[in-house]
């Protein structure tokens, strides 16, 4: 059915590309167009494209056609002229195909592929077109076939050299004529390669006379450049069949990975090739695929089809072979063909028994019976003979079982032997010969008792246990004969009690553990453990004492038993033996005296910190270690705090040593005598452990202080204080005044991140000390120009800039902003000073005069307290005193009146 459908859509295809062809109707009247009414009108048409008749006519036979009707069509009808196909001497007519040249080859992609698995095999061969890799794209260079017929869309390249020099790239139009420059245009389409050469220098003769003379001046050399797209027909099962434009150097095989490859419907073993209605080849992917040769793998022409049959007998195989998968087997192919294509079997197969589960052909079907069967077959009958065959059917399944995984022949031997495993139960029969051919004990076996796990035949287990030195001496009964899968365990001295080890640690270079010697001493270990032959690493070692830990005789205790480090490094006399289990530890000088003695500077000085005490070292040499002095530090003294050894009675700490500084650092050699009473401070007062120097800073050492101005001063800037007490308003006269635009009032003065409240123009105006403020380094003053405008804010109807109008209140601003809204609650009203006050709404509040610049801010009234939050008893009566207050205030005004 599919087959039929195929064949169908391609005749499809062919008839719609057939209407494309002008009718005779419209050849007429193009001829008429023409003024072409005699035959030597259709040989000026042939002129035009310099083709001879005899050229027209043997087109018109390579194109299936009768010499009029090739002229009707292509000569006078327009249609664009094709190289035609040929296969040999046969000639088939064929309908061309005509399009438009593409401007570049173009494939359809093709749609997501689809599943390559069924019940989790993998159907072999189609997971290879999954991907495109370019190493299968046709070539885009390579030798042309002589044969090789020209066309529109190929471009030809044209060598001219000796006496006359020049290049042409030159395409093929859609008429198959291609234009000279210096020569006009010529026929070329359906001129063979190997005949170009030869026609063209003909042609050319007539206007290079260099060419033809004798001997040629003039030398040509045609070639092709680039050639034509071809369209190619896939059709059968593939993704999206029909056509496509590919290389003129592609393959069946390029076709196939521009397509996608077949769908798993599709056979891979009976690709046909179809040229002018005939099947030019076959060609079948296993080939390709096992291999690897390309056989009828054929360069594709113009209008060749591609056909993918549906997928022949399909058998499943399994199990013991190296490539399980879904194969697709070809007429006559069975399970030795079936092995082939899988690899071969692994050597775990199971020769003597394979399963073919199969569903039964309709033709071997009966009634009441079912479809479905289980087939058991010798494999090892079929392999082995030549002639024995096992016949497949479609949908067959093929299981290859494994051996078996167990194993009998064998005994096995581990522990203290020279090589444990396992061992060949034929070549050693009893305990004796087993040990010999594990290449005997080891020096630390134990020879008084050795064990056999032994398996019975329904998988229980038996211990015995046997003398091993009797064994190996031959004793009948303790040179046990061996089973199969025997385990023997032979058992070292040193897994039945540990192995005796002395150690030493503490302060050496390398400690170390050592198996236990009979002649091991303390010395010994000492001098193995290394650093205390070296006299610097000696220094920092507790040369009075070492201790050797040693077990008691009770195996559960251990004592102490101390030794003279330094006379047993230099006497010998003083070593003794160890004992097995012995630990040595070397102790470092630190448990007796404080060896990292340091010092510590602090304060004015470039690296505070901690550093190494020197046996001589002074104030001078601390500071320098600690970068020396900054430039603010005091030079002439520095004060060092020291701890007595032995501590102070009462809340005394530490007391404290001013040393005076010499003018420079250089260091002499004084009294070496660290007494304090007869010290010259400035040379010989030497450092002690845990001294604290401490640099203090100079007290008459001031950093510049600077300040910023900006705004509507003379001469806006950063300035430099020259006492600790210059104040704002000599500032304001360092930068020449305010400028006749300055804004005095809403000047704002910064000093960090706070802005200090003052009335600049009180202060300048008047001189008035009292808004006077003393400057500090960082401090910024900015003078805004006059605004002439008050902001209002918040719950107001027109919120927005107003002018400012000398005189007006705040409530006079709020009228103008349109009244205040229904939530307004309150009127915050701040200067453009930065003073701030709070107005009320009530009849009786203040309503004071608005300035120049000043912001009016109306909040909203607050909201309610959240439901379920606690009721504010003192809030509450708050209130309600303060409603009597000014009731009572309204009713004694009201009396007043009265009166």
């Amino acid at each position: 059915m599919k087959q039929l459908i195929t064949s169908t859509l391609f005749i499809f295809i062919l008839t719609s590309v057939i209407s494309l062809a002008q009718t005779e109707q419209q050849i007429q009247q193009k001829l008429q167009q023409e003024g072409i009414t005699s035959m030597s009108d259709v040989q000026a048409e042939l002129k035009k494209r310099n083709m001879t008749e005899d050229d027209a006519r043997k087109l018109a036979k390579q194109y299936g056609m009768d010499y009029d009707q090739f002229i009707k069509t292509y000569i006078l009808g327009g249609k664009a002229i094709e190289p035609p196909t040929t296969t040999g001497a046969t000639t088939v007519q064929t309908t061309v195909v005509t399009e438009e040249k593409p401007k570049e080859i173009e494939t359809t992609p093709p749609p997501p592929p689809t599943p390559k698995t069924e019940g989790g095999m993998e159907y072999f061969g189609y997971k290879i077109f999954e991907s495109i890799p370019t190493a299968f794209e046709p070539t885009a260079v390579g030798p042309i076939d002589p044969g090789y017929l020209i066309g529109p869309g190929d471009v030809l390249r044209l060598y001219l050299w000796g006496s006359v020099e020049l290049q042409h790239q030159l395409e093929v139009d859609a008429q198959g004529t291609i234009f000279i420059p210096t020569a006009g245009q010529y026929f070329v389409s359906g001129v063979s390669y190997k005949d170009l050469q030869v026609k063209m220098t003909r042609y050319l003769s007539k206007f290079y006379e260099g060419l033809a003379s004798e001997p040629p001046t003039i030398f040509l050399d045609i070639s092709i450049a680039k050639l034509k797209p071809i369209k190619i027909f896939v059709l059968g099962e593939v993704p999206r069949p029909g056509g496509y434009n590919i290389s003129s150097f592609a393959t069946v095989f390029n076709a196939l990975y521009a397509v996608g490859g077949p769908l798993t419907s599709g056979s891979l073993r009976e690709i046909r090739v179809i040229r002018n209605n005939k099947v030019l080849t076959t060609v079948d992917l296993y080939d390709y695929l096992l291999k690897g040769q390309l056989i009828g793998d054929v360069r594709l022409q113009n209008n060749d089809m591609i056909f993918i049959p549906p997928r022949g007998k399909t058998v499943t195989i399994k199990g013991e072979i190296l490539r399980p998968a879904i194969y697709e087997l070809k007429p006559g192919e069975n399970l030795k063909k079936l092995i082939d294509y899988s690899g071969r079997l692994k050597t775990t197969a199971y020769l003597g028994r394979a399963q073919v589960e199969r569903v039964l052909p309709f033709e071997q079907r009966k009634k009441f019976e079912l479809e479905r069967q289980f087939l058991d077959l010798d494999l090892s009958k079929i392999i082995g003979i030549k002639d024995e065959e096992f016949q497949l059917y479609d949908n067959d399944v093929v299981t290859i079982f494994p051996v078996l995984d167990r194993v009998e022949n064998f005994v096995k031997v581990e522990g203290a032997v020279y090589r444990s495993g396992t061992y060949e139960l034929s070549k050693v029969q009893n305990i004796k010969e087993l040990i010999s051919e594990a290449y005997g004990v080891l020096p630390e076996v134990y020879y008084g008792k050795a064990d056999i796990i032994r398996t019975r035949p329904d998988e229980t287990y038996e211990f015995i246990s046997f003398n091993l030195g009797l064994a190996l001496q031959g004793d009948p009964l303790n040179n046990i004969n061996l089973k199969p899968r025997d385990q023997v365990k032979i058992y070292s001295i040193y897994e039945l009690v540990d192995r005796k080890s002395v150690s030493i640690s503490g302060y050496v270079k390398s400690p170390v553990t050592l198996p236990y010697a009979d002649s091991l001493t303390l010395y010994d270990m000492v001098f193995r453990a290394g650093g205390l032959q070296d006299p610097i690493f000696r220094g920092r070692a507790f040369m009075m004492r070492g201790d050797l830990i040693r077990i008691n005789p009770d195996g559960l205790t251990t004592r102490i038993i101390p030794f003279d480090l330094e006379k047993l490094l230099n006497d010998q006399s003083f070593n003794m033996q160890l004992n097995p289990g012995d630990k040595i530890y070397i102790y470092t000088a630190e448990v007796e005296k404080v060896l990292d003695k340091s010092v510590s500077v602090e304060g004015d000085v470039r690296s505070p910190g901690q550093f190494n005490l020197n046996s001589n070292m002074t104030v001078i040499d601390a500071i320098l270690q600690a970068g020396g002095f900054t430039e603010s530090s005091l030079r002439t003294e520095v004060y060092v705090n020291r701890l007595r050894p032995g501590g102070y009675p009462g809340d005394k700490l530490s007391e404290i040593y001013t040393v005076k500084l010499p003018v420079n650092f250089e260091k002499k050699q004084g009294n070496t005598d660290n007494s304090i009473d007869t010290l010259d401070t400035k040379t010989d007062f030497k450092l002690q452990h845990k001294d604290v120097v401490i640099v203090r800073k100079n007290p008459n050492y001031e950093p510049q202080r600077r300040v910023t101005i900006r705004g509507e001063v003379k001469y806006p800037g950063t300035y430099v204080l020259e006492n600790r007490k210059e104040k704002l308003l000599g500032l304001i006269k360092k930068a020449y005044g305010p400028t006749s635009e300055a804004f005095l009032f809403g000047s704002l003065f910064s000093r960090g991140d706070q802005r200090l409240v003052v009335d600049l123009e009180k202060l300048y105006d008047d001189e008035d000390e009292d808004y006077d403020v003393q400057l500090l380094e960082g401090d910024d003053v900015f003078i805004p120009k006059v605004p002439n405008t008050v902001l209002v804010t918040g719950e107001v109807n027109n919120p927005g800039l107003f002018k400012f109008l000398e005189g007006d209140n705040v409530k006079d601003y709020i009228d103008r902003a349109g009244g205040e809204t229904d939530s307004a609650d309150y009127i915050i009203y701040r200067k453009a000073n930065g003073e701030s006050k709070k107005v009320g709404f009530g009849l009786f509040s203040s309503n004071p005069e608005a300035l120049d610049g000043s912001i009016i801010h109306v909040k909203r009234v607050p909201p309610p307290p959240p439901e379920g939050e606690k009721f504010d008893i003192a809030g509450t009566i708050k209130d309600v005193f303060a409603i009597a207050a000014s009731a009572a205030t309204l009713i004694y005004l009201v009396s007043q009146v009265k009166k």
